[in-house]
C-alpha cells in the first residue's frame, strides 16, 4: 500500500488523498500542499459547535471545515490555533453552552453549499477511489489492493465458509457493509450487531434505520440480556483502561454464543484498521486467531484512512450515523474508559441525562472504595487507571485457600467461598469423562482422559466449601494449575457469560444463572480452562496488583 497523505488544494478549497506517484501530484503540484497525515469532515452540525466554542462568524456554516487526528479544526485550508479540548475545558456553565448547540437552524443556503463542497472533494479525489476499490495490484501476502477484487478474492479462497459483516453502526462497518455486498452483488450477506446496551442513542436510531432501508439484509442483534452494566459496577468496579471488562462479558461473549450454534464457520468482514491505533498497526488483513472461535476475519479497510473511509461513505451517498454529524470522530461505547474528552465532552452536550447518571454512579464508587477525595478521582479520570478491586466486598469472596496435604502424595485442598453442589461438576466436564458417586453426604469423582485412565480424583462434602484434589497423572505438570483455573471459575461465577465465546464447538453455554457444558459436544481441548488469566475473568478484574492506583 503506497504512503498516502492529506495535502490542501488551495483553487478547489478542498483536501486531496495522494502519494508522490499520484497522478494529482504530477499534475497539480503547484495547486497542493502538505496539511496533515489524515483528516475527517466537519458538517453543519459540528460546525455550530465550533463556531460557540471559538465565537467564530457565521461565515462558519460556508466553509470547508475539517479535522485532524490530533482534534486541530481547519477552516478553507487554515489549521485554528486554538484547541477545542482546552476551550471545552474553559466552559464555566455547560447548560448555557448546550443551549446554544441546540438553538442551530439549518436553512437550505448551509445544506447546499456543504454538498457542493462534499461533491468536490468527491471530484478531486475520484483517482484515489477507484485506487482503492479496484486497484489490482498486491501487497507482500498477496491480496489485492483494491477492496473489490480482495473481497472476491477471499470468498474464492474460503468458499465452505459464510460471508458475515460484523456491524457496529461506526462509519468503518458501514463502508464495509456497503464494499462487500456490492463486491458480491448480493444484498442478503448475513449481518451481526454486537449490541453492548451502551451504545451512543444516535446509534441505536442508526441501526433501526439501517434495517428498515436493508429489509433483504438479514440482521441479528446479540446483546447479554441476563447481566446489567451498572449493577456489575457497583460489584466489580468499572472498567478501566488496565482492565476493560465490559467488552468481553457485553459484546464477545453474547456474540460468540451466537456464533457457535451454529454449524457453519464465517468469513467475518469487520471495518478495523491499521491507522486507529498502535495496538492495531500490525494487524493483518486476514485475522485466523479471534477472540469469537468459528469465524475468520477479513478487514478489507485494514490500511484505509479515515478520510478514505469518508471519500467512500460520500461517493456512494450511504447513510450513516448521525454522531458523526454531531461532533464524534468514533462511536461506541459511551462509557468506555478508552474514550478521551472530547467525546466525553460530546456525549455531555447530547446526551446529559445518562452521563449525569453515570458520573453519579461513578462518584457512588469512589465513595465505596473509600476514596478520601472522591470528587478529584472521578473529575480527574484517576478512575480509568485503576487496577483490581481495592476496596470492594467482592475481593474478600475471589480469594481461594490451597494448601498440600502432608500426608497424602499430590493431594491438595482448596477452601471455597462458595458451597459446593453438583454445579462444579460442570468445570470438571473439560477434563474428561466424569466417573462419578455419592456415599451419604461425601462425593467422589474420578476425571478419566480419552484413554479411559484417571487423571486426578475430586472429593468434597456436600453443601461443604472444601474440596480435595488429587492427582493421578502426573505427566501434565501443569494439571494442577489447570484445575486451580476451574476451581477460581466456580468460586466467583456470578455467571458474566463471557465464558459463552471460549468454546469454538457450542458446548459451553451460561445463561439463566446455570454454568453448562455439553459433554457429548465437549472436546476437551480446554480452551475456556486457559482463555482467561487464573481461570476466570470476574477473578482478573478483583486481583490486587501490587501498585494500586
Amino acid at each position: 500500500m503506497r504512503d498516502f497523505k492529506i495535502y490542501w488544494n488551495y483553487k478547489k478549497n478542498v483536501p486531496v488523498i495522494a502519494d508522490k506517484d499520484s497522478d494529482n501530484m504530477k499534475i497539480k503540484r503547484d495547486e497542493l500542499k502538505y496539511l496533515t497525515s489524515d483528516i475527517r469532515p466537519v458538517f453543519i452540525q459540528e460546525k455550530h459547535l465550533i463556531k460557540e466554542l471559538f465565537g467564530l462568524e457565521d461565515s462558519v456554516y460556508y466553509s470547508s471545515v475539517w479535522c485532524s487526528k490530533q482534534g486541530k479544526y481547519i477552516v478553507d485550508g487554515k489549521m485554528l490555533k486554538n484547541s477545542a479540548i482546552q476551550s471545552a475545558k474553559g466552559i464555566k456553565n455547560i447548560g448555557e453552552f448546550r443551549e446554544k448547540i441546540f438553538s442551530l437552524v439549518k436553512i437550505k443556503e448551509m445544506e447546499e453549499e456543504e454538498k457542493r463542497i462534499l461533491d468536490s472533494f468527491v471530484t478531486e479525489n475520484r483517482d484515489h477511489l477507484f485506487y482503492l476499490l479496484e486497484s489490482r495490484d498486491q501487497d507482500e501476502d498477496g491480496h489485492y489492493i483494491g477492496a473489490y477484487p480482495f473481497i472476491n478474492q477471499v470468498i474464492e479462497k474460503y468458499p465452505k465458509r459464510v460471508p458475515m459483516v460484523s456491524f457496529s453502526g461506526g462509519k468503518d462497518s458501514t463502508a464495509v457493509s456497503y464494499l462487500v455486498r456490492k463486491a458480491l452483488n448480493n444484498p442478503s450477506v448475513l449481518h451481526i450487531f454486537g449490541d453492548t446496551t451502551l451504545e451512543l442513542p444516535a446509534t441505536y436510531d442508526y441501526i433501526d434505520e439501517f434495517k428498515k432501508n436493508n429489509p433483504m439484509t438479514p440482521f441479528f442483534d446479540e446483546k447479554n440480556e441476563e447481566n446489567n452494566f451498572f449493577e456489575m459496577c457497583k460489584e466489580i468496579g468499572p472498567p478501566s483502561r488496565v482492565m476493560a471488562w465490559c467488552c468481553s462479558i457485553f459484546k464477545t461473549g453474547p456474540m460468540g454464543t451466537t456464533l457457535a450454534s451454529f454449524e457453519e464457520e464465517f468469513l467475518t468482514f469487520y471495518g478495523v484498521r491499521r491507522k486507529e491505533s498502535q495496538n492495531r498497526s500490525k494487524y493483518p488483513k486476514i485475522l485466523e486467531s479471534t477472540k469469537i472461535d468459528k469465524q475468520l476475519s477479513v478487514s478489507p479497510v485494514i490500511d484505509w484512512l479515515d478520510l478514505d473511509i469518508w471519500l467512500y461513505i460520500i461517493s456512494q451517498n450511504l447513510k450513516f450515523n448521525f454522531s458523526y454529524e454531531q461532533g464524534f470522530s468514533r462511536v461506541g461505547c459511551w462509557v468506555c474508559p478508552h474514550r478521551g474528552y472530547w467525546s466525553d465532552f460530546v456525549t455531555e452536550i447530547y446526551n446529559d441525562s445518562i452521563v449525569i447518571n453515570w458520573k453519579n454512579s461513578l462518584y457512588e464508587f469512589a465513595k465505596q472504595i473509600k476514596k478520601l477525595d472522591y470528587k478529584e478521582y472521578i473529575d480527574e479520570e484517576k478512575w480509568k487507571l485503576r487496577r483490581g478491586g481495592a476496596g470492594l466486598n467482592k475481593v474478600k469472596k475471589y480469594e481461594v485457600q490451597k494448601k498440600e496435604c502432608v500426608n497424602e502424595k499430590n493431594s491438595y485442598t482448596f477452601k471455597l467461598h462458595r458451597k459446593l453442589g453438583k454445579e462444579f461438576l460442570e468445570l470438571l466436564k473439560p477434563f474428561g469423562k466424569i466417573n462419578y458417586r455419592e456415599k451419604n453426604t461425601r462425593c467422589e469423582a474420578n476425571i478419566l482422559s480419552k484413554n479411559n485412565e484417571i487423571l486426578f480424583t475430586v472429593t468434597y462434602e456436600a453443601a461443604s466449601n472444601e474440596v480435595r484434589a488429587t492427582l493421578v497423572d502426573l505427566k501434565d505438570r501443569y494439571l494442577y494449575g489447570k484445575i486451580m483455573r476451574q476451581i477460581n471459575k466456580y468460586n466467583t461465577c456470578i455467571y458474566c457469560q463471557a465464558c459463552n465465546s471460549t468454546c469454538s464447538f457450542g458446548a459451553l453455554s451460561v445463561n439463566n444463572s446455570q454454568y453448562k457444558i455439553d459433554e457429548n459436544i465437549c472436546t476437551n481441548c480446554l480452551k475456556c480452562v486457559m482463555h482467561f488469566e487464573s481461570g476466570c475473568l470476574i477473578v482478573s478484574v478483583l486481583k490486587i496488583k501490587k501498585q494500586e492506583v
